[in-house]
């Protein structure tokens, strides 16, 4: 998924999202304790050799939000599945460390907090037929908690609904590439298909990449009360703050109780 083409695609135009949505989230950081270091704060703890907060970003894409985090003064380490991915953050975000791992199985260090910006939770593959979040979106929300210090905030958003998601069939371009998607959810409206073609020119040579990416609709009530098992206390909305999301995402703020 988001192999070199399209992930260079996805970065070049695509980035809207993150780039409104990143100053919004850490505004939600800053007012919930995550306090990024002025650069008084930054001398003070250089001096007694504490570091900035660590933030972990979860599905981190070409690093745009790790790189707002970095300037805003925060630690960050990102994830994703894409090594693509991981190789455009690390371009655009040095100072920050990225490991190519899944949202199920990355190895979330200790960290004031965790973030998954771009509906990434619901990438993860519902398991039987029940409205409630699968076993493994359950553990990664246990290990996110183990991974918080006390009163630690993991913000994220995740679909709720596909209705208003769905298309015959969008085509976006510039000078160098093109890229055609059609949308579509199953019969019982819980999986959100994309089918994704795009030609990059590279050179003188245009290459043609093709890729399905399936997303899963879960219900609100399920993912908070699976956030409230793992220990967190849990306020949804539309919005990051200013930025709104698309129709049908829910935006989600959980603390660890401490």
């Amino acid at each position: 998924m988001y192999s070199t083409d399209l992930a260079f695609i996805h970065d070049a135009g695509f980035a809207d999202l993150a780039e409104r949505a990143a100053p919004e989230v850490i505004r939600i950081l800053g007012r919930q304790g995550v306090q990024p270091l002025t650069a008084r704060r930054a001398k003070e703890r250089q001096q007694s050799r504490r570091k900035a907060p660590r933030v972990v970003e979860v599905g981190c894409g070409s690093g745009i939000v790790a790189r707002h985090l970095v300037d805003a003064r925060y630690t960050v380490v990102g994830f994703d599945i894409s090594p693509a991915m991981v190789r455009l953050a690390r371009k655009k975000v040095p100072e920050a460390k990225f490991h190519v791992a899944p949202l199920t199985q990355a190895p979330l260090p200790r960290c004031a907090a965790v973030v998954a910006i771009g509906e990434v939770v619901s990438y993860v593959p519902a398991a039987g037929r029940g409205a409630g979040p699968p076993p493994a979106i359950c553990k990664f929300f246990s290990r996110v908690h183990e991974a918080l210090t006390p009163g630690g905030v993991f913000v994220f958003d995740f679909i709720e609904s596909g209705v208003q998601r769905t298309y015959a069939a969008k085509v976006h371009s510039d000078h160098d590439w093109v890229i055609a998607v059609h949308a579509e959810l199953d019969r019982a409206k819980r999986i959100l298909t994309r089918r994704i073609v795009a030609i990059r020119k590279v050179g003188r040579q245009y290459r043609r990449t093709q890729e399905t990416h399936r997303q899963w609709v879960y219900n609100r009530r399920a993912i908070a009360k699976a956030l409230a098992v793992a220990g967190f206390t849990v306020s949804m909305s539309a919005s990051y703050g200013r930025y709104r999301l698309m129709a049908g995402v829910v935006a989600v703020i959980a603390t660890k109780r401490e």
